[in-house]
């Protein structure tokens, strides 16, 4: 998933040119401009620092990416032992923290593979020639020697290494000898047999409840801590009226309650989590709220952005006249809802540096924030990154991180602060809000002849979850590549319109797995449909047909990649025939494809039952090409989990805020797919001798689509707004007559 703040050189123009604005007044730009993520392209140089052989004869693996359930810690375990000529399981892989490598970019984008392979190969075949080279030294053994230069020339796993780390910076510019070739087959080979592959680190720790994560961090006199934040945003003005200090005194274990500038609300703090549960019941805090509290979803009503006329950004041009399909659909907000609540433990030395232990997905962005937060240098801050329990992009920016550090300071003592599920409902950010309007006119040739879709919704890339009021304004007007992710549809039309509105809801908006892909490839893939029915087309050959005729790009390199994986899906659905409906119910099935990144393509075949008591997606078929697999396993995991966020969006994802502060804090009223809403699953992973080219967000713009169009299909009816409920599409229409 690429997520995180990432400022282009526009914006950062932007941003230098009012931070010197800023002290031409004699005002600290430091105090007024946050610290930006840094995303540097991983070299050989910093891969070094990555593997170690330690002098009991083990490989230690520092893992440049954090683990939060994508095996990302399997997957560079793989390449490493591949390339070292070893087990996977003689290389200890370990998450890295800031004191242990060189910085690296943050966990995001679905990259870490594509962007880690070819430097992580490289210095692993360093460190395998120079631990050769010193053995033949001492040993005097000619024969290590010439086993170095075999390997070189023919070992099928290091020629395959190789022929795989090439591709990675430019595919086509790689020639292969037919030996390399068939070392290259000789790999894919291997990597599609899962059952082969060793267990996944950390999985023995997992089961048995070793410690991993933030919350299992003890520390010697560490203290405990929460902040008692407000229903709305601070920057809102909600008033604090008072809470109920003396009952909070007397709960044994109290420690202390402050106010502390830096935080939302009043800090209270205890010896033990049991007094902190206690004092919080006993704090009742009684919050005035802000006055004005809109309504996220109406601020971004499509047709209101229509009316007005102007866009944030609009691209491409159209012909006026009536329209074949005019599609209306709304996506409202949803939380990330990750099982692990967020935790961080903050101390203090004697001499004022600071230890931070946490799981993010950018130790270092939370290390520059520190130093910032407390004037103190990079090398006097220590972030120890932890096994994230779910992170979905959600866990890019600096919070629970702040309130500890913060807190541990005012005390002087280490402070552990634990997030609740309301906490994290009220504390984090969302995906933000979307609408709408896709616009399709056909030609008398059966082809597309306009496509214009207009979309309206808040910040991804530019989060106010991250960036000041001030810096918002900035930003507002540069558009947001997070937001419009996957916005240009990957056909051959004629003419193609794409507009933008971008609004700021009251509510923190910000990375959501797939950014703006998901929500945007099911409006262009619904709309294709529509058209698809309107002119009398199967869908899949509609597709293909504009599909065969879209010229490579930014957001689709090669066409028939996408062409290829919606043909494979399409012929695996076939092969099972749609059962008999039951009495009361209707069957559907709908398809839809979609692309990543310009990168990894993805298509799926949904089958949808609807009858009056519930809505069940019952079978799920997707073909998925990420390029070259490291770890079949991790991938297909990866795809198994795009498709139930896939049932999510379309079915239950819905965080409502009428009066600007959730109405859902805890998973008693937000509704989560459950085992028994899981479909079976068909996964197809591509064989492919393409680079790399990530597999962690991809299949979701291809399941939502899939999803909906079965619905379509089952009940004649297209809903106007997600999730997909019931009574949008009671009464059922009775079966059409053969």
């Amino acid at each position: 998933m690429s997520r995180g703040v990432h400022l282009s050189r526009r914006a950062l123009l932007i941003g230098g040119g009012v931070a010197v604005g800023f002290t031409a007044l004699g005002v600290s730009s430091c105090a007024l401009i946050p610290p930006i993520p840094k995303r540097p392209a991983p070299t050989l140089a910093d891969a070094a620092g990555w593997i170690q052989l330690t002098p009991e004869g083990r490989f230690v693996l520092w893992s440049p990416r954090a683990e939060m359930g994508q095996n990302v810690l399997g997957a560079l375990r793989r390449i490493a032992a591949l390339e070292l000529g070893v087990a996977d399981e003689a290389v200890d892989v370990r998450i890295a923290g800031t004191d242990d490598i060189a910085r690296v970019k943050a966990t995001v984008g679905s990259d870490s593979v594509r962007e880690l392979l070819l430097p992580l190969a490289q210095a692993c075949a360093t460190l395998r020639e120079a631990v050769l080279a010193r053995a033949a030294e001492r040993l005097g053994a000619s024969e290590l020697q010439l086993e170095a230069e075999a390997v070189r020339a023919g070992d099928g796993r290091r020629v395959a290494l190789k022929t795989l780390a090439a591709p990675a910076l430019r595919l086509e510019a790689v020639e292969r000898s037919a030996a390399d070739l068939r070392a290259w087959k000789a790999l894919q080979r291997a990597s599609t047999r899962s059952a082969a592959l060793p267990a996944a680190p950390q999985l023995h720790a997992l089961v048995t409840g070793a410690p991993l994560f933030a919350a299992d961090i003890r520390l010697p006199g560490m203290l405990h801590a929460a902040v008692l934040r407000p229903p709305w945003r601070r920057e809102l003005g909600p008033r604090l009226d008072g809470w109920n200090e003396e009952a909070v005194r007397a709960v044994p274990g109290f420690v202390a309650q402050l106010r502390l500038p830096e935080l939302d609300g009043p800090v209270l703090v205890a010896r033990h989590p049991h007094a902190l549960q206690a004092m919080r019941a006993a704090a009742a805090p009684r919050w005035i709220a802000p006055p004005d509290t809109p309504d996220a979803a109406a601020m971004v009503d499509i047709d209101r952005a229509l009316a007005h006329g102007r866009f944030t950004k609009d691209e491409g041009t159209v012909h006026d006249g009536a329209w074949t399909v005019d599609l209306r659909l709304d996506v409202p907000m949803a939380t990330h809802a990750a099982i692990e609540p967020r935790c961080a433990v903050a101390r203090f030395d004697a001499a004022g540096a600071l230890e931070l232990w946490c799981a993010t997905q950018d130790p270092f962005y939370i290390r520059d924030v520190m130093a910032r937060d407390h004037s103190l240098p990079l090398e006097r801050i220590a972030v120890h990154n932890q096994r994230i329990g779910g992170g979905f992009g959600g866990r890019t920016v600096a919070n629970v991180e702040r309130e500890a550090a913060f807190i541990a300071r005012a005390v002087g003592a280490p402070v552990k602060l634990q997030w609740t599920r309301e906490d994290e409902f009220l504390g984090g950010f969302n995906r933000p809000p979307s609408s709408h309007r896709v616009k399709v006119r056909m030609g008398v040739d059966g082809m597309i002849s306009d496509w214009w879709h207009a979309l309206s919704s808040s910040h991804v890339i530019f989060t106010s979850a991250a960036m000041p009021p001030w810096m918002r304004g900035v930003t507002d007007f540069i558009g947001d590549p997070g937001t419009v992710r996957g916005q240009h549809a990957p056909y051959a039309f004629t003419r193609q319109r794409r507009s933008l509105q971008l609004t700021r809801v009251p509510l923190a908006t910000g990375p959501w797995r797939g950014l703006g892909a998901g929500p945007n490839v099911l409006a262009i893939e619904a709309a294709m449909d529509a058209a698809a029915r309107a002119s009398g087309q199967e869908p899949v050959a509609f597709r293909l047909k504009h599909l065969a005729h879209a010229p490579a790009g930014e957001h689709l390199l090669k066409p028939a990649r996408l062409a290829a994986v919606l043909q494979r899906v399409a012929a695996r659905a076939a092969d099972e025939p749609l059962p008999l409906a039951k009495p009361g119910e209707r069957l559907g099935r709908g398809v839809a494809c979609g692309v990543y990144k310009g990168r990894s393509v993805a298509a799926a075949v949904a089958e949808v039952s609807v009858s009056a008591e519930r809505i069940r997606v019952t079978r799920l078929w997707c073909s998925h090409d990420c390029g070259a697999i490291v770890d079949a396993r991790g991938v297909r995991a990866q795809v198994e989990g795009n498709l139930v966020w896939s049932l999510a969006l379309v079915l239950s994802d819905e965080l409502t805020a009428p009066q600007a502060t959730p109405e859902q804090t805890n998973f008693g009223v937000y509704a989560l797919p459950r085992i028994t809403d899981m479909p079976v699953l068909d996964i197809d992973l591509v064989p492919s001798t393409e680079a790399p080219s990530g597999a962690g967000e991809t299949a979701i713009v291809a399941g939502v689509g899939a999803i909906y169009n079965a619905i379509v299909a089952a009940t004649g009816v297209m809903p106007v707004r997600l999730p997909v409920r019931l009574p949008a599409l009671l009464p059922i229409p009775h079966p059409r007559a053969p």
